[in-house]
């Protein structure tokens, strides 16, 4: 999922780096862009803890504590003809199965894990409306989670996760593994895993890694799968040997009668797989293209770790071009810039609103738009998108479970921008756009209770949902 915003001549003006290396000690701007690349953004008490610390000490701890216990109140939906605090039902409606991730999204005390089980979701991109029963769709998740809580699991490989990914219900359903056998083998899953999944098209120099033949052959020793669901909590897929193909396959160079497992391990050992899968995780969190020097580094050190995903993902956050740019220059995904607002917000989750405004938004967990998951970048930010990034902010301030106290007459426009900034999580602001707050507060209406919570609201609404909040 791509998130580039910045190129060219603006983005040379900005490669004034915030910090020289892992061991640089870090100051506010710099502790937000972390909390933002690796979570949903920051709060009082992560600044006053990594400020003045390394970079190197924030990404250890990253990797090292677990995710914690869910905080606050538990979600419900207010929205319902019966029972206004109906609990949560993923297993019976889409709309809660949504909201039930992004619930964890926001309650979680460190949800690196859960930001990086969303960009497996994103890289292995499976739709809900081609899987049922939901429960398949959970489970893949739950696998998602397994090799993203580094903490829990230091040593996850991408090639267990591979393994177990193909194997799982949900991409045989989704990809119609489950009806691929000796005699009719089905090519979905073998085209995939070349293309999207950890090959790619093309190599670094532009050269085409795969050919048709190649996905034939892997899709023959991807034969012999079968799914059994009677029970949805308890779905697994079984191996059916008299439904697999038996006989010699010729994956990239080598011939031998392969099952999936020894498939997979060919289409990894491909020349092009550690370049494909380091590259597209460096991109999920920086910028700056990666200079050759450092693509290099980042391969070896995936190789030499068996595929291990820690090493690699210690060396991306720690690498200096993460802080290349002092002014933010990603785009935030709507699902972060969304759960990231009900957070700085200290909102939960209470009614469907969030679901809608992520569909509205154009990126709805469990529903990416094809197998290749979303385009990100500059396509988060059309009419329709931008606009409902804005009413998603406006909606959430305006509704009437946000409390804003009046803070009385003796409030000066000065103190309703800081309160106002304050309320809202302390957000990056532009100079320009602190100016024009600033001057809107001053000219704004506050001779009485209505009218200071009205420019409390309006300030809040512009600082989170204004152009400065889009990015991180």
């Amino acid at each position: 999922m791509s998130t580039r915003v910045l190129t060219g001549a603006r983005r040379r003006r900005l490669r004034r780096p915030l910090a020289s290396g892992p061991q640089k000690r870090m100051n506010k701007v710099m502790v937000d862009r972390m909390m933002w690349r690796t979570g949903f953004g920051p709060t009082d008490a992560d600044r006053k803890r990594w400020i003045g610390r390394s970079v190197q000490d924030f990404v250890e701890a990253l990797l090292t504590t677990p995710q914690g216990g869910l905080q606050g109140a538990a979600p419900y939906k207010q929205d319902r003809e019966a029972d206004p605090r109906t609990p949560l039902d993923p297993t019976e409606d889409d709309t809660d199965l949504v909201l039930e991730w992004c619930d964890r999204m926001i309650r979680l005390k460190n949800p690196f894990a859960e930001r990086m089980a969303f960009f497996w979701h994103n890289h292995f991109a499976t739709q809900r409306e081609n899987v049922s029963p939901p429960q398949l769709m959970q489970q893949q998740i739950d696998l998602f989670r397994k090799y993203s809580d580094i903490a829990a699991n230091p040593s996850a490989k991408f090639r267990d996760m591979l393994y177990e990914v193909g194997e799982g219900p949900a991409m045989l359903r989704f990809l119609n593994g489950e009806r691929s056998t000796k005699n009719n083998p089905n090519e979905n899953y073998g085209r995939e895993i070349c293309e999207l999944f950890a090959v790619g098209i093309l190599d670094r120099r532009g050269n085409v890694t795969y050919t048709e033949t190649d996905i034939k052959e892997l899709s023959r020793a991807f034969t012999g799968w079968e799914i059994e669901d009677d029970n949805p909590d308890q779905a697994r897929a079984i191996f059916n040997e008299d439904r697999w193909d038996d006989t010699d396959k010729k994956v990239f160079g080598k011939t031998a009668a392969f099952k999936h497992r020894d498939a997979v391990d060919s289409v990894l050992a491909h020349w092009n797989h550690p370049f494909f899968l380091v590259t597209k995780l460096w991109n999920e969190f920086i910028t700056v293209p990666p200079d050759k020097a450092t693509v290099t580094d980042l391969i070896r050190t995936y190789k030499r770790g068996g595929t291990q995903i820690r090493p690699v993902l210690k060396k991306i956050l720690t690498d200096p071009a993460m802080f290349a740019n002092i002014e933010p220059d990603m785009i935030k995904p709507p699902i972060v810039y969304s759960v990231g607002m009900m957070r700085a917000l200290r909102r939960g989750i209470t009614s469907s609103q969030l679901s809608r405004a992520l569909d509205e938004q154009g990126q709805e967990p469990y529903f990416p738009p094809t197998v290749a998951g979303w385009e990100g970048g500059l396509s988060w930010l059309n009419t329709n998108t931008a606009l409902s990034r804005f009413d998603f902010a406006n909606a959430v301030i305006n509704d009437d479970n946000y409390e804003i106290k009046d803070p009385g007459s003796s409030e000066s426009s000065t103190q309703a921008f800081t309160n106002a900034w304050n309320a809202v999580g302390k957000p990056w602001l532009a100079p320009k756009t602190r100016s024009a707050l600033l001057f809107f507060s001053k000219n704004a209406a506050a001779d009485n209770e209505d009218d200071r919570i009205a420019r409390q609201r309006v300030l809040r609404t512009f600082m989170v949902g204004g152009p400065d909040g889009q990015v991180m």
